[in-house]
Order: C-alpha cells, then structure tokens, then sequence
C-alpha cells in the first residue's frame, strides 16, 4: 500500500472533517473523499462513519489510524537517517502544550527551531494536560509538556523544571502573602480545570489530605478565564506564579499553599508506540533548551530547572 493514502487517512482523522484536512492537503475535498473511498475499497472496510459534524473513525479505522502512525513515523525515521546528520532535518514535529506552560515557552521555541532546523515545522497544539496526555497516548502527538509528581524520569521523558503551586486571589480582597492551609480555605469559592487536569487532581489531593472538599464553583478550562475571575475577586484559583504573573491587570497575591505543592514539567514521547524521529528529539532538546536560557535569563518568574 502506498504511505500517501495512510497520511492523508491520519490528516483527515485528526482534522475530523474531510474538507478541513483537504485544506491541509491542499487538494479539493471532493478529492480528499474520493481517496477515502479507494482507501477503504482497497482496506475492505469501512473506516468513517460520516455525519453532519464531519467524520470519526471506526473501530477498524481506529485500528488502522494506530497503526498508520507507526508506519509514517516509522517512514520519515527513516528517511532522516538517510539523509544526513540534524542540519538536514526535515518535516512537521506535533508538540502538545498545557496551557500554562505554552505562554511562557512557545515565544522562545520557536525561533530557537526556526534558527537550527529551518527544515523542520512545529505544529503547536494548547490544551488542559488531562487531553494533552490523552493524545499523546493516542499517538496523535510527537512530543509533549506534561506534569509529573516527582522529578523521577521516565522512557522517553526529559524533566525541564519544577514549580510550586499558589492559592491565587485579587489582591485587594485578599492581600496576605501568608502560607495557607487547605482547611483554611476549604469554603471559599474556587474556580478550577476540569477533572482531567493534573491541576485539578493536585487541588483535590493537597485538599483530601487534610480532609476538607474544596469549593469549585466552576470548572475553567482556560487559564486566561481563571486568572480574570481571580482578578475581579470573583472566586480563586491554585496555578502556578509562572503562568498567573504573566497576566496584566489588577494585581494578585499569591499565597503558598501549606503543605507545598510542587510539581515536576516534563518533555514527554511515547516510545511505546515508536521510536522518535530525529527531528522530534531535536525538537526535544530545543524545549530543554529554551527552558534554561529563559531561566537564566530571568523571564520565567516561578519555575527551578531540572539540571541535567
């Protein structure tokens, strides 16, 4: 089978809808849906279920999109070894970024990529970690930020920095800097991500171990939402300083949760599924290395780096 159909079944998977990963392709969408047909004639069965909210696929196409990414990956591992050393480096590495970690790293990445691989192309993807880490597993992500509870490095994990964790309020409601236990802040109101974030598994277990709930009014899943309620002194929220402090508009004050809550910021692949290309691990050491220039350089406020 020729790889072409496979990439293009792997576009249209992740696009979702025919027309958008023609678009990608830069052919028409009647032409993206013919080749789906002769992909499907030639696999001898159905792998879209097509509807008007654009396409998934089926349990064999789900099959087949898994084992498509191997082979692609696989492909274009390949085709790098042959061509030479990394100044060759060629092709589109995914990335997967939690949103507090994107605003602080993407304006960095991405010029240091573009000045060594000028070959290579990022394709930056921002979510809460839970989908992040969801992808990632589904192996719809190259590579990807995730948090860890410990430092410990894992396979295909490099730990970047560590932060610690603050209970966030508008500071003219709330202007003590003072560490602050969870029992202490169990009824005030909260706004947290979703049950898929590590964020939000951190609040709920730094809570549960003194044996309090904490009071979500309201799941958030976007950073820049939780930091302005914050800031109207609408409720609270537990980030990082890295990400709130970055944020213009009425101050913060940032309060230590008692006991600290820290937490590990790794670059993660997934060996499990393949070998990482070239160019993902050199994208790879783009994002250790990006990490620690901004760190040296002062301008990432809240985060330790990991020294290797």
């Amino acid at each position: 089978m020729d790889i072409g159909p496979l990439r293009d079944f792997i576009r249209v998977v992740d696009a979702g809808s025919l027309s958008r990963a023609a678009v990608g392709a830069g052919v028409s969408q009647p032409a993206m849906s013919q080749r789906m047909a002769q992909l499907e004639k030639e696999v001898g069965r159905r792998l879209l279920e097509r509807g008007p909210r654009g396409v998934e696929p089926t349990a064999a196409g789900l099959e087949l999109y898994r084992g498509a990414q191997q082979i692609v990956r696989q492909v274009d591992r390949l085709g790098e070894s042959l061509g030479g050393g990394t100044r060759d480096l060629r092709g589109s590495v995914s990335v997967g970024l939690p949103a507090t970690v994107a605003a602080g790293l993407v304006p960095e990445l991405v010029p240091l990529v573009r000045e060594r691989h000028p070959g290579v192309r990022l394709e930056l993807f921002e979510s809460m970690s839970g989908y992040i880490q969801e992808l990632l597993g589904r192996g719809r992500l190259d590579l990807a930020v995730l948090f860890r509870d410990d430092d410990r490095e894992r396979p295909g994990e490099v730990a970047l920095y560590e932060e610690e964790l603050f209970w966030v309020s508008a500071a003219a409601a709330d202007p003590s800097l003072e560490p602050a236990h969870p029992r202490d802040l169990a009824g005030r109101p909260l706004v947290a991500p979703g049950e898929r974030s590590n964020l939000r598994d951190l609040v709920e277990r730094s809570f549960a171990a003194a044996g309090v709930v904490p009071n979500v009014v309201a799941d958030v899943e976007s950073l820049a939402a939780m930091v302005r309620i914050a800031q109207r002194g609408e409720a609270s929220a537990v980030l990082p300083r890295s990400a709130a402090s970055a944020y213009a508009g009425p101050p913060l004050a940032f309060r230590p949760l008692e006991p600290a809550v820290r937490r590990t910021v790794a670059a993660c692949v997934a060996p499990e599924f393949y070998e990482p290309r070239l160019a993902v691990l050199a994208v790879r050491d783009a994002v250790v290395d990006a990490v620690h220039r901004m760190a040296d350089r002062g301008d990432w406020a809240g985060i330790t780096p990991v020294r290797r």
